[in-house]
């Protein structure tokens, strides 16, 4: 195997750009891009001089702290580039750190040292923050290594305190100018990025609880399911064979069953048995259902139903992580366990979250923002008819199904309607004649047809998403209705493939975007709201969901709908918001 480091980065670089992956850049592994880098002269840092910390410090307004993992007990306070003062985290009284919340805390990652400081029980909310890492990524999302060396330029091998303080000062003093230089990328950082850390620490550390029991029942029942499938298709195909080998179930489909194989993929091993080649094959065996319920059981098996119980807390308690720094659009994430990818429309879905909990003596409450995409793509686009029917609260896919048929609202029969709902999210994302032709059963002819009726209807909204290609290709990036920005290098690439994907990621973005930007609002404003009343555990896609007392579901209820729904007065469309409660997740 080839060593990296003996490659020459720039040559490798000047490769990539020719061929137009300029997005594979910053996903060169990083010791390639450190080798690179201590060719260069290493840019100099001030090393600050490390003290004890003093009874009574001066704290200035602005102080970097740094926590080193291999010192977890040990904290470095640093008010200036020269130097620092160092303590035991629990030495620091509670008034000294009333006293440092004060000003503006500098940190790599601001939610981690929230974590470290709860782990030695100190209880502190820093007036405002810098988050060194979350800044890095609003300046430049397509970046991945996001490390202090990285960002500071210094790849020495010194990676003690002293060392990464310097890195953090340099780092700050540069993001600074920049955020000073760049208002709107700065206003997002002050307004959303900065202070949703608070309540997404907050959230990390109550957790939710799991009913194990419930879900170990849930995958004996489902897992006899899976050995029934196992059985239908040993049946139908003569002979055992493992159904989760892509070789042997090719071999099955293909060799045993003689299905067609026009226009089916076909790779080295055989033919392709991927969900997109499975849905060719839809209706010409029996075998094709059972295989995909097969997968869609094994895969909820081995994701939640097995994995989860490991990850439970000894508190009895999943306790996820909320990364602002993954999606380029700044939507929230969610690793060990990603709790937004289980399925949201299925009843296997829907069970699995049935094994979400409240507290004890607790209910939860989840509010959930109706037609939240569709709502801002009118803003965005400026369509005044559109933002004029959702401020009159008409049925949007039975009007849009009534205009493009060109018939009444009253003639709109449901398969109309559901056409209508498929294309008026589905146009969001780029939605071509054969998406929507599979979504609805249509065919290809009447697709096409129905999106060009469409856009006849809609012709701001065309409008907008050429605009936003447009920016895309001239000014390389786009941007959310606060100005958070998304570079879009690859909108030029020579490959199709390529750049229909950056011209899709470009159309997604504004919107979701700016959907992201709300619901971290939305979360920042009830965190403070619901304070003592309830307390927030999740954000999953356009949803929060908090658990409170049943003799506070009707005052928390309101307050989230009322908080919600105004979360920015300045938009010119009406926010709408469904509140429900239950005993579980599921129900919610």
């Amino acid at each position: 195997m080839a060593d990296v480091n003996d490659c020459d980065f720039a040559r490798v670089t000047e490769i990539l750009q020719k061929l137009e992956f300029n997005s594979l850049i910053g996903r060169l592994p990083r010791t390639m891009q450190a080798a690179e880098n201590e060719k260069k002269e290493e840019p100099k840092l001030d090393i600050p001089r490390i003290e004890k910390l003093p009874d009574t410090p001066m704290f200035e307004a602005e102080n970097v702290i740094y926590i080193d993992s291999s010192e977890p007990d040990v904290i470095y306070i640093s008010s200036n580039p020269e130097s620092a003062w160092t303590a035991k985290i629990d030495e620091i009284s509670q008034s000294m750190w009333q006293l440092l919340a004060q000003g503006i805390v500098i940190a790599a990652d601001v939610k981690q040292l929230y974590h470290a400081l709860d782990n030695h029980g100190v209880a502190v909310r820093f007036h405002e923050v810098w988050d060194v890492e979350q800044a890095a990524f609003l300046i430049d999302p397509l970046k991945r290594d996001r490390s202090l060396n990285a960002l500071s330029g210094d790849f020495s091998d010194d990676n003690s305190a002293p060392y990464q303080l310097a890195r953090l000062h340099k780092i700050y003093r540069e993001q600074k100018v920049y955020m000073s230089n760049n208002s709107q990328i700065a206003r997002v950082a002050y307004e959303f990025d900065f202070p949703v850390i608070w309540a997404l620490f907050q959230m990390e550390k109550r957790g939710m609880k799991l009913d194990d029991t419930l879900l170990k029942q849930m995958g004996d029942e489902l897992a006899a399911e899976v050995g029934e499938l196992e059985q239908q298709m040993y049946s139908m195909a003569g002979y055992e064979f493992n159904a989760s080998s892509p070789a042997q179930l090719s071999e099955v489909l293909f060799t045993k069953l003689q299905l067609p194989t026009a226009g089916i993929k076909k790779g080295k091993t055989g033919y392709s048995t991927g969900q997109k080649e499975l849905d060719k094959l839809r209706g010409q065996h029996p075998i094709i259902e059972l295989i995909e319920r097969y997968r869609e059981l094994t895969k909820l098996i081995s994701t939640y139903i097995e994995a989860l119980p490991k990850l439970m807390a000894t508190d009895g308690r999943i306790h996820t992580t909320f990364n602002q720094d993954v999606t380029s659009t700044g939507r929230l994430s969610s690793t060990n366990p990603n709790l937004q990818n289980i399925p949201v429309r299925t009843e296997l879905g829907r069970k699995i979250r049935q094994a979400f909990v409240p507290s004890d003596g607790k209910v939860f409450v989840g509010a959930d923002y109706s037609q939240f995409e569709l709502r801002l793509a009118a803003v965005l686009a400026g369509d005044e008819k559109l933002i004029e029917d959702f401020n009159s609260d008409v049925d949007i896919h039975a009007k849009t199904a009534a205009e493009t048929y060109g018939i009444s609202i009253d003639e709109v029969g449901k398969s109309q309607r559901r056409a209508a709902k498929v294309i008026n999210f589905g146009v969001l994302y780029g939605m071509s004649p054969h998406g929507l032709a599979a979504a609805t059963g249509m065919s290809f002819t009447e697709a096409k047809k129905f999106i060009d009726h469409y856009f006849e209807v809609r012709k701001p909204i065309r409008q907008y998403l050429d605009k936003i290609l447009t920016q895309a290709r001239e000014q390389g990036f786009v941007e959310t209705y606060f100005g958070r920005r998304r570079p879009t290098p690859d909108v030029k690439s020579s490959n199709f493939m390529v750049r229909s994907s950056a011209e899709r990621a470009a159309m997604n973005m504004p919107i979701q975007g700016t959907e992201a930007d709300l619901m971290k609002l939305a979360m920042i404003r009830l965190e403070d709201k619901l304070s003592g009343l309830a307390d927030a555990i999740l954000q999953v896609h356009d949803s929060i969901l908090v658990e409170c007392r049943p003799e506070d579901v009707q005052k928390v209820s309101e307050i989230m709908k009322a908080e919600m729904e105004g979360v920015c007065p300045e938009l010119p469309i009406k926010l709408k918001v469904d509140v429900g409660t239950g005993a579980n997740w599921g129900e919610v």
